[in-house]
């Protein structure tokens, strides 16, 4: 019917008797010379939404949904005008699971990323699987044959970042020179981990390096050419920082082109059993089983640490349960939340520490040769013992301690040796 009678708009479900409806898509496109197809779905994956955008599906809706808003798309594709059709890149194995609605349309703004140019910024809580989200946009995307080079904006604090990022000429003496991240991710991807860290000095040469598509190695005179797609990341609200003077208002723009929001995993608990049982079989082989009970145990815990927690916790469950059923007596104990658990054995309420950090920051401003080293100050006064009562809590253990930080084993360790803050020696 298709063939004879040309429809302006055509819905297809993803769920159709005999064929999914993103197989029926390719069918249809032969036939109706460039009509807009929306695929609708309350079953994605990551892999359902990637096929769909790249075969050339018009909208990708995910159910439940209203009526205004698929009345807004059929609209739109109503007024849509075909053009050439884009060759995609060949489809790979994504590796990010979830059936809730809220991972439903991150798989889709992931699909429609990769399918882009566009600069895009991850924001979410720490292990929430922003990282593997960079993943999936790059090994989908046109720039998937190119490299895909990552770096942690907590790296860049240090007196060696600008050669980190931007590398380093021959000083004419014999010293060679040192390509740096920025220069190896020409033509493909560079991933900026907790974006927000990066000092002001690196944002600007970061933004001429998007800009002009350039850059200028330490110590020497002529320009590198590198043009690359720019992924960040970030657990922080960049808008405050701007607004703060912490972060460049220009630099932002031009990475928030496009942004996707990772929901933590307390809000799609619903995903549990299909993370869970999915680390069993990453750790476990098939011949490991989660018990009901423990299934259970893992829904009703907070999860501060997100899916990177849980998959320790299963991880941890497995080494213990020694290839039988995983019971709840072999999970670990739930990471507490530290600031509220403090808080409330203090009796007091987030006001009052409020109050006390506004009391620090106007002594320190009280002493005139804080101009300038304000922050620094501040946090050479506050970070030595959270780090310390952190570590304590975790045995010493510099790994554990980092996830309930959530910062990077890296970053931890340094600020551990610069406050002299005892650490469990040869612990990975």
């Amino acid at each position: 019917m298709a063939a004879t009678k040309r429809p302006d708009v055509l819905v297809l479900d993803v769920r159709l008797p005999g064929m999914d409806g993103v197989t029926a898509m390719e069918s249809f496109a032969r036939h109706l010379s460039g009509a807009p197809i929306i695929v609708i779905t309350a079953f994605g994956d990551l892999g359902t939404a990637m096929d769909a955008i790249q075969k050339g599906a018009f909208e990708y809706v995910v159910k439940p949904f209203d009526l205004a808003e698929i009345r807004s798309v059929i609209e739109r594709a109503l007024r849509f005008e075909p053009s050439k059709p884009r060759q995609s890149a060949e489809k790979k194995p994504a590796g990010m699971l979830g059936r809730t609605p809220a991972m439903q349309n991150v798989f889709k703004r992931i699909a429609l990323a990769a399918n882009s140019d566009a600069a895009v910024l991850l924001r979410g809580e720490s292990g929430v699987g922003k990282e593997m989200a960079a993943n999936a946009i790059h090994r989908n995307s046109a720039r998937s044959g190119r490299p895909l080079v990552a770096v942690d904006a907590a790296m860049l604090e240090s007196s060696g970042a600008e050669e980190i990022l931007f590398g380093v000429a021959a000083d004419g003496r014999g010293s060679s020179a040192k390509s740096g991240l920025a220069v190896q991710a020409n033509g493909g991807t560079l991933f900026v981990d907790e974006i927000a860290r990066m000092p002001l000095p690196l944002q600007m040469k970061l933004l001429r390096a998007l800009e002009y598509g350039e850059v200028l190695p330490v110590g020497g005179d002529s320009p590198l050419r590198s043009r690359f797609r720019v992924i960040s990341a970030t657990k922080k609200d960049l808008r405050k920082l701007v607004e703060a003077g912490q972060f460049r208002h220009d630099l932002y723009f031009r990475l928030c082109t496009f942004e996707i929001e990772l929901p933590p995993l307390r809000d799609r608990r619903d995903d549990m059993s299909l993370l869970a049982d999915s680390f069993v079989v990453q750790f476990g082989g098939q011949s490991g089983s989660l018990a009901e009970e423990t299934l259970v145990e893992l829904e009703s815990r907070p999860w501060y640490g997100n899916v990177r927690e849980l998959r320790s916790a299963m991880e941890h469950a497995i080494v213990l349960a020694r290839q039988g059923s995983v019971m709840p007596e072999h999970l670990p104990p739930a990471l507490p939340n530290l600031w509220n658990s403090t808080v409330a054995a203090s009796g007091h309420s987030p006001d009052d520490f409020s109050t006390a950090v506004s009391q620090i920051a106007k002594q320190l401003l009280s002493d005139p040769d804080t101009a300038g080293t304000l922050y620094d100050r501040f946090l050479q006064q506050v970070e030595p013992p959270l780090l310390a009562t952190v570590m304590s809590k975790c045995g010493q253990r510099c790994a554990p301690a980092a996830r309930v930080l959530g910062l990077h084993r890296t970053t931890l360790k340094k600020k551990l040796s610069q406050y002299e803050i005892e650490e469990l020696v040869g612990e990975g």
